[in-house]
């Protein structure tokens, strides 16, 4: 299938090609990559079969991110349009250690290992770009490792709020992404709300959050 303007002005729109000229992506795209593939529901996307390294971005529809252990599959993200997959699979032997399916129709641009290697080659900025989206997955990779091993509910939700800093702050994170990032499911995300609202030590308004004393609710769930 063929990437139309539409799907280069949406491409050029995501931080990590924003910089790149139209022309050069357009160009590495018809030579380098797949170009755009349409999923049918519950078809793979990517897998530690695949004998080729790819990455990718959604365009349209959603996919999801799991285990490729089958006798016990988890749910690792869910990828909205925007959303990029494969990236930190590039440049290496080990075969890609999940599984993405698509969830309902799904569009999606997809970039042979061959093409990225050409934009790096060809766009400093774009360089720049992909070793810090790289340097981002890392830091995100050691908070959830610091929330998993944290202990309860609490203790994971109080360990986020507090990186948030003291008094007012809002929150960013959907609470589907928020209960994907602390490992919970988000019952027992709301539960821990709503314990750290009784407790005094958060006051929430929606988004809005007001954090009085990150150090003593640290200190009241260990």
């Amino acid at each position: 299938m063929e990437l139309s303007d539409k799907d280069l002005s949406r491409l050029c729109g995501h931080s990590l090609f924003r910089e790149v000229p139209r022309e050069l992506l357009r160009g590495v795209l018809e030579s380098c990559g797949e170009g755009v593939r349409e999923y049918a529901p519950g078809e793979r996307i990517c897998c530690p079969e695949d004998p080729c390294r790819k990455a990718g971005l959604v365009l349209s529809g959603k996919a999801t991110v799991t285990t490729a252990d089958v006798t016990r599959t988890v749910l690792l993200r869910v990828l909205a349009p925007g959303s990029l997959f494969g990236v930190a699979n590039l440049f290496s032997d080990e075969p890609f250690v999940s599984l993405i399916r698509a969830d309902g129709v799904c569009r999606c641009v997809i970039f042979a290992e061959s093409a990225i290697a050409r934009l790096l080659d060809e766009s400093r900025d774009f360089r720049t770009r992909y070793i810090g989206f790289l340097s981002d997955r890392i830091r995100f990779l050691n908070r959830k490792i610091g929330y998993l091993t944290a202990g309860s509910a609490e203790r994971r939700l109080a360990l986020y709020l507090a990186s948030l800093g003291p008094g007012e702050v809002r929150l960013t994170d959907s609470i589907t992404s928020l209960s994907d990032l602390l490992n919970l499911g988000r019952a027992s995300l709301y539960r821990a709300f709503d314990r750290l609202c009784a407790d005094g030590y958060l006051i929430r308004n929606g988004r809005n959050l007001t954090i009085p004393d990150p150090a003593a609710m640290l200190n009241a769930y260990q």
